[in-house]
């Protein structure tokens, strides 16, 4: 009997440990995947936070409204719609300054931020896209930003005149912030030309109404030579659109606006 009583107790020690070591065990386990999740919850806020750091540090030329928006498409995973609007010098075609803006802001900021849109009306004048109503495709895109280049120089005809073209580029602008109060605009002159006389004062007259009206106006004009300077026909088609040399200097000025260095 003695030696039963034994027996049952060294049975019951031993199912004691065993029990214990799979209890313990299960929780050491389940400690070890709490640590994991934690630690990958941690990583992954250290990469947004990495990010997050990046985006202040290039878009800190930027207007503070249009930061915020950036650090809110990084966090909801939405991009922001980017609409390129403007003439025949705002062209789509690989090796425009559209093309190389959008270049690199995929570069830097990454392929998921910008939602990159360009629009070009052209060689219509203002005054056709008012008529026309094709400024509202712009609404149709539903813009975060958008970055305006309102045709000045198909407008330099003389027929139009400056204060039409400004109540025409109002009538735009007007439309967009109706349909999203939100909306970010940048406003930019189409490009200079060799020699031009009465088209750098209409020029003038959209920088002084771009301050009135506190939207930012990018001035790309200053990268460019003199307008007397003989070396400006080096940048333009028949002294008019932009060719490869005319679109990289105007990319460049508006990247190092958007990507600060």
């Amino acid at each position: 009997m003695k030696k039963l009583i034994v027996l049952i107790t060294l049975i019951v020690c031993g199912a004691a440990i065993i029990f214990g070591n799979i209890h313990w065990n299960n929780k050491i386990s389940a400690h070890g995947e709490e640590m994991k999740n934690t630690n990958r919850e941690a990583s992954d806020e250290n990469v947004e936070e990495d990010i997050k750091l990046d985006i202040s540090t290039y878009s800190s030329n930027l207007p503070k409204g249009l930061q915020q928006k950036m650090n809110n498409a990084i966090s909801s995973g939405k991009p922001l719609q980017l609409v390129i609007y403007g003439s025949d010098a705002t062209s789509d075609e690989e090796g425009a300054w559209p093309y190389l803006l959008t270049k690199q802001l995929k570069g830097i900021y990454g392929e998921e931020l910008f939602n990159v849109t360009v629009l070009s009306e052209g060689n219509k004048t203002t005054l056709d896209v008012v008529e026309q109503k094709s400024y509202e495709e712009v609404n149709k895109l539903k813009p975060d930003v958008i970055l305006f280049e309102p045709f000045m120089l198909n407008d330099n005809s003389g027929v139009i005149g400056v204060p039409n073209t400004i109540n025409n580029i109002e009538t735009m602008i007007k439309s967009w912030e109706e349909s999203n109060k939100d909306v970010t605009i940048l406003m930019q002159p189409t490009n200079p030309i060799h020699g031009a006389t009465f088209y750098p004062k209409q020029v003038d007259e959209l920088k002084v109404f771009a301050e009135t009206n506190k939207i930012i106006y990018l001035n790309h004009w200053e990268k460019w030579p003199e307008l007397a300077d003989e070396t400006m026909k080096e940048y333009l088609i028949d002294n008019s659109q932009p060719n490869e040399k005319g679109n990289k200097v105007w990319a460049d000025f508006l990247i190092n606006y958007f990507i600060a260095k």
